[in-house]
């Protein structure tokens, strides 16, 4: 053991009387049976969460993760699950347990990892998923199920082509009878993926699967998020804020303005109002300017805005003609068609260009399972933010959608300013990344507590009232939005704790 790079002991490590004499005077803890660390400064949690490689790998160097830890390669709920060619044997540590069940050695194609263990190859993955388990008393399954193992035969169909596949399904034909898959089972998993290839025809596929032989495949990870923030809209609190009556043109300006201003295209707001109302561009940049108004044109179009579609093929229509109105400067940008490369913003990469019409499609099912138009904004503004469906415009183009929602629905519009973009682009990611929809759902409902608290009926009034909330300020964590005083408006029980909680 190199005691400089490792917090691990292991019996044998070390002479027994002096291990004693270490636990003894608290150098050590002792982890499970045999195991021990010398970092005792923090939770053996943390440890063994930071450590577990090592002390995986080291107890037991010719262990493959496997079974439902394959997906993952690594620990599912509390469990990393190993096969193991000597013995079945269940570890338990502090925020972690083993479990080994006794099979096939590595194989060729299993990935060996630091420290001893190796990474079951895809094929292999598969078809020791293919065999069936049952969970006992309530506990999670050893593999997958059925329908499970389908979802990961589409995701892998997603990420590889045909002939990668292909290739998988010969290795998995080699490798079953080395990994005692029986042939029924072998079978079904061939079946699964014969599924995808479109070579067979199978009943009972998983939803995200069946679409893909059907030609409209789609992101399946981001309609789960998707789900889960349709469940979320239902159970939260209503809202309900009736659009006021407002002056044609100044909500629309802001709206614009602001849309713009957190995607990147920066206007004080004078030069803002000489590009909408004066026609004056400033000195070189027409791109820009045009990118402005052609937002205020069609958020200030109140007749378009309060159109929705009735069908999956109208609202893939409605976004690619709203997209193609705001992005008509920008040629490059390939106005009003669906992206044909992949996009990322940060760590976040979207929806792959050959999922984005399926993905759009199937999001689009889940609106009739949201009652009120400020559910729908919320879940239209993540889908199409989610997506990302074009090369560019995508975040201005799910703003537009939202409001339209809302505007169709008699509800005040939801503005994002300039200071609540942190807000609002981390409530976003807190769903896209960790699967939380109650951060994005609280964030908009503040934003449109915000926007209907504003008096926008004169431009005196409305700038006044945005400086006084910090609407314009830039994020540096010295200012945040403040909801105006507004006669009209009066707090529920509701929507007081979000008032405490972004104020």
């Amino acid at each position: 053991m190199d005691s400089s790079t490792s917090t691990i002991i292991l019996t044998g490590d070390l002479p027994r009387s002096t291990l004693s004499q270490m636990l003894t005077r608290g150098a050590v803890r002792r982890l499970a049976t045999g195991v021990y660390t010398t970092d005792t400064s923090i939770a053996p949690e943390r440890v063994v969460r930071r450590e577990w490689r090592t002390i995986v790998g080291r107890l037991f160097p010719d262990a493959t993760i496997s079974d439902r830890s394959a997906r993952t390669a690594g620990p599912v709920d509390g469990t990393l699950f190993l096969v193991y060619p000597h013995n079945d044997r269940t570890l338990t540590m502090p925020g972690l347990a083993v479990s080994l069940r006794r099979g096939a050695a590595p194989q060729p194609g299993d990935i060996p990892l630091p420290g001893g263990l190796h990474q079951a190859s895809l094929a292999r993955a598969l078809a020791e998923n293919a065999i069936p388990s049952r969970a006992r008393h309530g506990a999670l399954p050893r593999r997958f199920t059925r329908h499970e193992l389908g979802e990961w035969v589409e995701r892998a169909a997603r990420f590889g082509d045909a002939d990668e596949l292909g290739r998988v399904r010969d290795q998995v034909r080699t490798l079953a009878p080395l990994l005692g898959v029986s042939t029924k089972d072998a079978g079904d998993l061939d079946n699964l993926i014969g599924a995808v290839l479109g070579t067979k025809q199978v009943s009972g596929l998983p939803r995200s699967l069946r679409q893909r032989a059907l030609g409209i495949p789609y992101d399946a990870e981001r309609i789960e998020r998707c789900d889960l923030l349709v469940t979320a809209l239902r159970f939260a609190a209503p809202q309900n804020h009736p659009a006021a009556p407002l002056e044609p043109s100044i909500l629309p300006f802001y709206e614009a303005y602001f849309s713009n201003y957190i995607e990147g295209t920066e206007f004080t707001v004078e030069e803002a109002e000489d590009i909408v109302y004066r026609g004056i561009e400033p000195a070189g940049r027409p791109q820009d300017a045009h990118d402005v108004l052609a937002t205020f044109w069609l958020v200030s179009d109140f007749a378009e805005m309060r159109r929705l579609a009735d069908s999956p093929k109208e609202f893939l229509d409605l976004l690619r003609q709203r997209h193609a109105r705001i992005m008509e400067a920008r040629p490059d940008k390939r106005p009003g068609l669906f992206k044909e490369r992949a996009n990322q913003a940060g760590a976040t990469v979207f929806v792959d260009p050959d999922l984005v019409r399926g993905t759009l499609i199937e999001g689009f099912s889940r609106l009739d399972d949201l009652d009120s138009a400020w559910e729908r904004s919320v879940y239209v503004k993540f889908l199409v933010a989610a997506v990302h469906p074009f090369d560019d415009g995508n975040g201005r183009l799910s703003r537009i959608m939202m409001s339209s929602e809302l505007d169709a629905g008699g509800q005040s519009r939801t503005i994002i300013p300039t200071v609540f973009r942190d807000d609002y682009i981390g409530a976003l990611r807190r769903l896209d990344r960790a699967n939380d929809p109650s951060v994005l759902i609280d964030a908009l409902r503040f934003a449109n507590d915000w926007t209907a608290r504003i008096d926008f009926t004169n431009t005196p009034t409305v700038r006044a009232q945005l400086e006084a909330t910090n609407a314009f300020a830039e994020e540096d964590g010295t200012k945040r939005l403040q909801l105006p005083p507004f006669r009209h408006f009066v707090a529920t029980e509701e929507e007081e704790p979000l008032r405490n909680e972004f104020e």
